[in-house]
């Protein structure tokens, strides 16, 4: 039995859908209790199983809905979900996702468990399958993977001379938006991985914005994409090289860092200056833009479950050849891709 994850709400299944008889002479008297886990997660923004606070779960037994979307929320120590489900005398798949989504993902009617049309932001989906299981006395263990990409950009400067001042960050030309489907495989296993498919809208995700007051970049690296945008989960997914031309073309995946260069002891603005060509120039703006790549020797596709930490130094005002930046990728779940 696949599970079909609906977007939307459809009132008539949660209807008597989620229990059964308790006094049925066919069916056990054993409540199905939970116990999740949440992969570890190298940022606090991500879910742990410390902030994990409830899931959505659904459950069939020999092609019968027993659970249709149920909310188990934390209650202290322990999972709790209103009303009790017993156990029937057959095989039971769970089914389990957090956050709930299904408010803001289009409805699917193919009768897989896709998540459709996920888009990037601030949702840390994680998804959990526990196949076979039959009437125990103890929860159901739902152990918890990362369906999408931690992406974080760090920046600083080591070059004291100068006050560089950044007011837009974007991540230029990826996919914001793909269907995610769940394993057929209990997720205990290190070979259980959904999978990503028609991944689309190829845009820009704008993922640090001054609001009127610009950062001075330090020597300490700092982490524009924290608590400003929410805009950190993306869609796993392949990396174009970058190129770009003198008439300002440019195509593949990249970063864009939009800033100026002022020299501190004169206060004279020394980046952009009238050398600039006009493609390296924000409209509107008194900006310059940066450009970095998304695809690296280290980094050539975003993987679902790991978190991207692209530390890019600015240090003079060279743009393109000279500026400095080092790539560097931490395990989203501190471990080995699975």
């Amino acid at each position: 039995m696949r599970l079909l994850i609906a977007a939307s709400f459809i009132p008539i299944l949660f209807l008597g859908s989620c229990s059964q008889d308790k006094n049925s002479i066919d069916t056990p008297q054993t409540g199905i209790g939970f116990s999740a886990t949440a992969p570890k997660a190298s940022r606090a923004a991500a879910t742990t199983t410390a902030s994990l606070q409830e899931f959505i779960v659904y459950a069939y037994t020999e092609s019968t809905i027993l659970m249709d979307g149920v909310t188990v929320s934390r209650d202290g120590g322990s999972w709790t979900y209103s009303p009790i489900v017993y156990w029937p005398g057959t095989a039971v798949n769970f089914y389990a996702i957090s956050p709930d989504i299904r408010g803001y993902v289009p409805e699917s009617s193919d009768g897989s468990h896709t998540i459709r049309e996920m888009t990037y932001g601030g949702t840390d989906l994680i998804y959990a399958v526990s196949l076979n299981q039959h009437e125990r006395p103890t929860p159901v263990d739902l152990t918890f993977r990362h369906a999408m990409s931690k992406i974080a950009v760090m920046l600083s400067s080591a070059n004291s001379k100068y006050n560089i001042k950044v007011y837009h960050v974007l991540l230029r030309n990826i996919f914001l938006k793909g269907d995610f489907s769940l394993p057929d495989e209990t997720t205990t296993n290190v070979t259980a991985e959904g999978e990503w498919e028609n991944l689309d809208l190829k845009s820009d995700a704008m993922v640090f914005y001054d609001h009127g007051t610009p950062i001075s970049l330090s020597s300490t690296p700092v982490d524009i994409t924290s608590n400003n945008l929410d805009a950190s989960f993306f869609v796993p997914q392949p990396l174009d090289p970058f190129s770009f031309t003198t008439s300002g073309q440019f195509s593949g995946g990249y970063i864009q860092v939009d800033c100026e260069i002022i020299d501190k002891a004169s206060g004279k603005k020394i980046w952009p200056s009238e050398y600039t060509p006009d493609y390296l120039l924000v409209d509107n703006s008194p900006c310059g833009r940066m450009l970095f790549p998304l695809l690296t020797a280290d980094v050539k596709k975003w993987h679902q479950g790991y978190s991207y930490i692209y530390n890019i130094i600015i240090n003079n005002s060279y743009v393109l050849d000279t500026i400095e930046f080092q790539p560097g990728v931490i395990d989203f779940t501190e471990e080995q891709p699975y």
